[in-house]
């Protein structure tokens, strides 16, 4: 589907096998050439579905001449190697998300990585493998990158008649950018602000001096201060109201970590213990997919907790456990 949310310019829904079932584009009709902001996922059916709606507007893959990245999770960039092939098309993107892109081509040191990091946490076997093969179809989808520049925080690129500010908005990954239509009060958010639910966010196992959380944080204020008047997210509906969206996920992430602060006691206990007491019986429902996304944001909160004094992590025959009074 696609849908005119300003003058010339449109979000595209993609498909996408996950719960949320769908991922925007942002297609910016420049005249004789296309912007694209993100690509989709690479799935069965999605490059067809993205030519179809550019069709219906006059235009085909062919006329993109460039394209801009939130962020290289592969919902949003997964289609980004076929279109380049297919237009040319300039890439942009930060170069922190570039490095992130860079992990996941590394294979079997990712694996060797990812296996150590969860084992470190207390996954059993099974459920590392289970890891491990999600990682492996996360690998899978992501495409080969060929970029043309990166990006630079609070810089303004031109695209047609419009220009936009780059925001850097680290957090839901560590190279995530928004880009700001000034003019207009129009965000291009990614995945930094959603309408309905919070943004996950997840452990870099290449960098544990990165803090999701608190990075996270810190770009909701760089958000809340510009005059936006309507965020267009990467998953649901567009919407306004921006400060009141900011003070709902900050609440629930104050919230979620003061529940998991009191599942610490006393009794040393693994991230992948805490999770299984957080979750509790809605695991049952969950796929691996759900599982490993939750243990991943569990390990975030621990690990905002033990920099802020609140916890301890304690290392005892290569797994890592936690403990507070």
């Amino acid at each position: 589907m696609i849908t005119e949310i300003a003058e010339n310019l449109y979000r595209v829904t993609l498909p996408m096998p996950f719960r949320l079932r769908h991922v925007h584009a942002y297609a910016l009709d420049c005249g004789r050439s296309i912007t694209l902001f993100d690509t989709g996922m690479h799935m069965p059916g999605a490059y067809e579905k993205l030519e179809a709606d550019l069709e219906s507007i006059g235009f085909s893959a062919a006329r993109i001449s460039d394209i801009y990245l939130t962020h290289t999770h592969t919902d949003h960039c997964g289609l980004t190697e076929r279109l380049q092939e297919k237009s040319g098309a300039r890439l942009h993107l930060t170069e922190i998300a570039r490095q992130m892109h860079a992990h996941f081509e590394e294979g079997d040191y990712l694996i060797a990585e990812a296996r150590a990091f969860y084992t470190r946490h207390g996954m059993t076997a099974r459920d590392v493998e289970a890891v491990i093969e999600e990682i492996e179809d996360m690998k899978s989808r992501l495409p080969r990158l060929e970029v043309s520049t990166f990006l630079k925080d609070n810089e303004i690129r031109r695209a047609g008649n419009r220009t936009f500010e780059v925001i850097f908005t680290p957090g839901h990954a560590a190279g995530h950018a928004c880009f700001f239509f000034r003019d207009e009060g129009l965000l291009l958010a990614g995945d930094h602000i959603l309408p309905y639910i919070p943004p996950s966010l997840s452990p870099n196992i290449y960098d544990e001096i990165f803090l999701p959380l608190s990075s996270y944080l810190a770009s909701l204020t760089v958000i809340e201060n510009l005059p936006i008047t309507v965020v267009h997210p990467g998953h649901g509906n567009s919407f306004g109201g921006v400060r009141e969206r900011i003070d709902e996920i900050r609440a629930h992430h104050a919230l979620k970590k003061e529940v998991l602060l009191n599942l610490v006691d006393r009794t040393p206990k693994t991230t992948f213990g805490i999770c299984a007491q957080l979750i509790g019986a809605a695991a049952a429902t969950w796929d691996d997919w759900e599982k490993f996304m939750a243990l991943n944001e569990t390990f975030v909160y621990l690990q905002q907790l033990r920099r802020d004094g609140q916890i301890r992590e304690t290392l005892t025959n290569g797994v890592l456990y936690y403990t507070a009074d």
